[in-house]
C-alpha cells in the first residue's frame, strides 16, 4: 500500500500518510480528492476499499479491489485481499479464484495457500481444507493460524493424536490462538474429561487480548464444556455471550443483507397466489439417468446427515453429501419474483436445459448417478421446493423433522461461520422466527405442489432405527441391508462435510432428542413462534 516515491502527486502521498498512521477515514477523504482530480490509482482505490471493509460494506470494496486489480493484475497481496472480500460477500467461487490466481503468481506465498484452506473449510471441504492448510504450513512451519486449522481439522476427522500435536505447536508460538486452544478443548471434551476443557478456555479467557471471533469461539466451546458438566444454567450464559460478540461483530455487515425471514415471507405470499399448476411438468427422459431421484430435506440439526449416510451404505444409492447443486439454478430462477414468473413459464425445451445443468453439476461433484438412487441432501433446499417440483416432478423427498426446540436450540449453541442464515441463529427469538418461515413454505410446497414426499422423525428413528429405515428405504425403492444397521463403523469422519460428521460416526444413541428441556428456562421467546409446528409435528408442549 506504500508508496514509498518522490515522484507520485501530493494527493497520493497524503493517502499514504493516513494510511501509514492508521487513519482511514482520513485515508479514504484523500482517495476521494485524489480521484476526483483524475488520479487513477491503487493506492486510492485500496484506501477506499479498506475504509468500505471498515464499515462492514463488503460488496462495496470488493469493487474498489477489483478496480485496482486493472491496473495491478499481478499484484498477490491484493489477490489475496479480494479472496477474503469476496468470501466474506458469500462469493465463494470468486474468492476461490483470487487464491487460485495469487498462488500461480507466487506458488511459495503461504499465506495464499491458507486462506485458499478458510474458503473450502466455510464450503465443507475439510478434503481440500486440510491440503491447503498442510502446504501452507510446509512451506511456512511458524504459521500458527495454519496450524491450529489443521489441528482444528484433525480433531473433527477423530485424529486427536495428531490434532493435539498441530495444537500443541501452535500453541507454543502463539499462546493466545483461539482456534487451538479450542482444538485441545474439544479434544478433552470428547475424551469425557469436561472439567479439564473448561480449566483450559477459562484460563485463555482471562486474558485481556482475547476479543471478538476469538473470545466468542473461546465461549461457544465453554458452553460445550458446562453442558457436559449438566451445567445448564452456566452453559446458556457462556452460548449467548458467545452470541453476543458474534452479533457485535457481525451486525454491521448482516444489516447490509435482505432479511433472509422476509425474502421467505415474501416468497410464501407469492406460492399462495400463483396457481399451484403453474408449478407442475411432464416428466422427461434424462441421458444416464438415476435409478430414482432423491432428495432430503427439512432444517439445519434435523438429522438430515444421519439419514443420508444411513442410506448411503447401500450398495445401489448414492449421495451427493451436501454440495450446491441447486445453486445457479437458484440464482437463476429463486431470489426474485421475477425469476419466480420464468420459472413458472418455463417450456419443455428450457425445463430441459435446466435438468441438463443440474445433471452436469452433479457430475462436476465427482458423482456419477446413472442407475443409482442418487440421494441430494441440503436441507435448506427446503425453500427450492417450487424448483424441484418443477424441474423434477418424480423426485421423492424424505422430509427431516425434529422437535422444533431442538433444532433451534441446537442452532443457537453451534458454530457456523456466519451469513446472513446462520446469523439469525444468534438468537434465540430470530432463529425460531427463520424456522417457522422455512416450514411455512415447506407446508404450502406439499399442500400445492403435488410433491411424493415421506416424513422421517429423528426421534422415531432413534426408538426403532430398523423400522424407520426400512419405511425410508421402501419409499425410495430400496431394500434393506444390515450394512445400514452398522453404518457408523462404515462411514469415515473425513469423508462427511455437514457439522454433524462427529455425532453420525458414532454408534446410534438418543442423548440429542430432547436436550431442549435442560434450557426450557430460556428458551421463552422462540416458544410462542414454534408452539403452532411442534404442535402439528405430533410434538408434546412439555
Amino acid at each position: 500500500m506504500r508508496i514509498g516515491t518522490d515522484t507520485v502527486p501530493d494527493e497520493l502521498r497524503a493517502i499514504d500518510a493516513a494510511v501509514s498512521r492508521g487513519d482511514y477515514n482520513a485515508a479514504f477523504e484523500a482517495a476521494n480528492v485524489a480521484l476526483r482530480k483524475g488520479l487513477r490509482a491503487p493506492a486510492a482505490y485500496n484506501a477506499r476499499a479498506i475504509w468500505f471493509q471498515n464499515q462492514g460494506r463488503h460488496e462495496d470494496a470488493l469493487a474498489e479491489f477489483q478496480k485496482s486489480l486493472i491496473i495491478t493484475p499481478n499484484d498477490v497481496n491484493l489477490l489475496n485481499a479480494i479472496g477474503l472480500c469476496a468470501a466474506r460477500c458469500n462469493r465463494t467461487g470468486d474468492a476461490l479464484a483470487a487464491f487460485d490466481r495469487a498462488i500461480a503468481l507466487s506458488p511459495n506465498a503461504a499465506e495464499s495457500h491458507y486462506r485458499k484452506g478458510w474458503v473450502h473449510a466455510i464450503t465443507g471441504d475439510r478434503l481440500a481444507a486440510r491440503a491447503a492448510y498442510a502446504r501452507a504450513a510446509e512451506l511456512n512451519p511458524e504459521f500458527t493460524e495454519a496450524l491450529a486449522a489443521l489441528a482444528e481439522i484433525s480433531a473433527r476427522d477423530g485424529e486427536f493424536d495428531v490434532a493435539r500435536d498441530y495444537a500443541t505447536r501452535s500453541v507454543a508460538r502463539d499462546p493466545g490462538n483461539a482456534t487451538a486452544i479450542s482444538t485441545l478443548a474439544a479434544i478433552e471434551i470428547e475424551s469425557g474429561h469436561h472439567s479439564d476443557a473448561e480449566a483450559i478456555l477459562r484460563r485463555a479467557l482471562e486474558s485481556s487480548d482475547v476479543r471478538g471471533h476469538e473470545r466468542a469461539v473461546l465461549l461457544g466451546r465453554l458452553g460445550d464444556a458446562l453442558d457436559g458438566q449438566e451445567r445448564y444454567e452456566d452453559a446458556f450464559a457462556a452460548y449467548r455471550a458467545r452470541a453476543n460478540e458474534m452479533i457485535a461483530l457481525h451486525g454491521q455487515r448482516m444489516a447490509a443483507f435482505p432479511s433472509p425471514t422476509k425474502v421467505l415471507n415474501s416468497l410464501a405470499a407469492y406460492l399462495q397466489w400463483a396457481p399451484p399448476e403453474s408449478w407442475t411438468s411432464a416428466p422427461a427422459p434424462v441421458e444416464r439417468a438415476p435409478r430414482a431421484h432423491v432428495f432430503i430435506l427439512g432444517f439445519m440439526r434435523s438429522g438430515t446427515t444421519l439419514l443420508e449416510q444411513v442410506l448411503a451404505q447401500h450398495p445401489d444409492a448414492l449421495n451427493l453429501e451436501e454440495r450446491p447443486s441447486l445453486d445457479p439454478l437458484v440464482d437463476a430462477y429463486m431470489r426474485v419474483p421475477e425469476g419466480l414468473n420464468r420459472l413458472r413459464a418455463l417450456d419443455d425445451n428450457a425445463l430441459a436445459q435446466a435438468r441438463q445443468a443440474y445433471w452436469q453439476r452433479v457430475r462436476s461433484f465427482g458423482c456419477e448417478p446413472e442407475g443409482k438412487v442418487f440421494i441430494d441432501k441440503q436441507p435448506l433446499n427446503t425453500i427450492n421446493l417450487p424448483l424441484i417440483a418443477k424441474l423434477f416432478p418424480d423426485a421423492k423427498v424424505l422430509f427431516a423433522l425434529r422437535d422444533p426446540r431442538d433444532v433451534v436450540f441446537s442452532c443457537f449453541r453451534r458454530q457456523f461461520e456466519v451469513n446472513p442464515t446462520t446469523f439469525q441463529f444468534l438468537q434465540l427469538g430470530t432463529g425460531a422466527q427463520f424456522y417457522a418461515a422455512v416450514m411455512t413454505i415447506s407446508q404450502l410446497c406439499r399442500d400445492r405442489l403435488g410433491l411424493k414426499v415421506f416424513e422421517h422423525r429423528y426421534e422415531d428413528m432413534i426408538g426403532d432405527f430398523e423400522g424407520r429405515v426400512r419405511a425410508a428405504c421402501d419409499f425410495i425403492g430400496l431394500d434393506w441391508t444390515d450394512r445400514m444397521r452398522d453404518f457408523s463403523s462404515q462411514i469415515s469422519r473425513k469423508t462427511v462435510r455437514s457439522a454433524s460428521a462427529a455425532q453420525v460416526t458414532r454408534p446410534l444413541y438418543g442423548d440429542a432428542a430432547g436436550e431442549w428441556r435442560h434450557y426450557a428456562g430460556q428458551l421463552g421467546e422462540a416458544l410462542p413462534v414454534l408452539a403452532p409446528w411442534i404442535g402439528q409435528f405430533g410434538y408434546s408442549k412439555d
